[in-house]
């Protein structure tokens, strides 16, 4: 097939290598500045050329400006608009006229060179033919998401991925105000992290849940409390909110520890 792009930032152009090296055919890349560099970078494709020679019209603009910018173009009905965000639904380019579809990848495009074996893509819309074919020529595993849904599964991503980051943030300054230097307790940190990933992995949920809401240590979590910035404490009782049902349905939590903790955390 032959595909096309409006806009190429650093997925847009990650992807078009790869569909390019999968036999596609790469068509214009127009974007509002650089499109040169774009085909450049991609190794191929018409700089600022026509949309209407293509089969699939890729939207890989930044997503506050997806639904101005698919405003701005008329395709053809047996065309395909398709968009690269996570956040928003492919009805978002019902006003290009082409059929619509989302393809998000579940991955950081940190260099041009991205492996997709193995990762996962998310589809979703009137085309998802489309895109779940796309998605199998880049190497990808490919799962389907409710169209409506988009947002919730945006979210679900974010708190995995990005607030992952933040929650490391947060224990690496309280290890450093512990007296753990800067790298050693980064290490430590990522070692415990990455044992707690391979408890999911290797036994699931409830069951990896491990530490003092699992045990139901009701004075540990209350000296965590009690040591804690006056600051931080909301964020500590959020998450000690969300983990108690996981404690309770491993079966390890009792009845009385359970009902101390939420007091602890309101």
């Amino acid at each position: 097939m032959k595909i096309a792009f409006v806009g190429a930032g650093a997925a847009g152009r990650a992807l078009a290598r790869l569909w390019l090296r999968a036999g596609h055919e790469i068509g214009a890349v127009c974007t509002r500045a650089h499109s040169a560099e774009s085909v450049a970078a991609i190794g191929a494709g018409v700089a600022d050329g026509a949309l209407d020679d293509a089969d699939i019209v890729v939207f890989a603009t930044p997503d506050d400006a997806l639904e101005q910018v698919g405003r701005s173009h008329t395709l053809r009905g047996d065309q395909v608009a398709l968009h690269l965000s996570g956040a928003h639904p492919s009805t978002l380019l019902a006003s290009t006229g082409a059929r619509t579809a989302g393809l998000h990848p579940l991955c950081a495009f940190a260099s041009l060179d991205v492996d997709m074996t193995g990762k996962w893509c998310f589809v979703e819309g009137d085309a998802i033919d489309v895109a779940e074919s796309l998605a199998r020529d880049l190497g990808a595993r490919v799962g389907r998401i409710n169209t409506e849904s988009k947002a919730l599964y945006h979210a679900s991503a974010a708190i995995a991925s990005n607030y992952l980051v933040t929650l490391f943030d947060w224990s690496s300054r309280l290890m450093g105000e512990a007296g753990v230097a800067g790298e050693e307790g980064h290490a430590a940190l990522l070692a415990l992290m990455d044992g707690a990933l391979q408890n999911v992995r290797r036994h699931g949920l409830p069951m990896a849940l491990t530490g003092p809401v699992a045990r139901g240590d009701v004075d540990v979590v209350r000296a965590h409390l009690a040591a804690l910035p006056e600051a931080q404490k909301p964020l500590y009782k959020a998450l000690l909110r969300a983990t108690i049902p996981i404690a309770e349905a491993k079966g390890t939590l009792s009845e009385a520890a359970a009902r101390e903790m939420r007091d602890l955390a309101v």
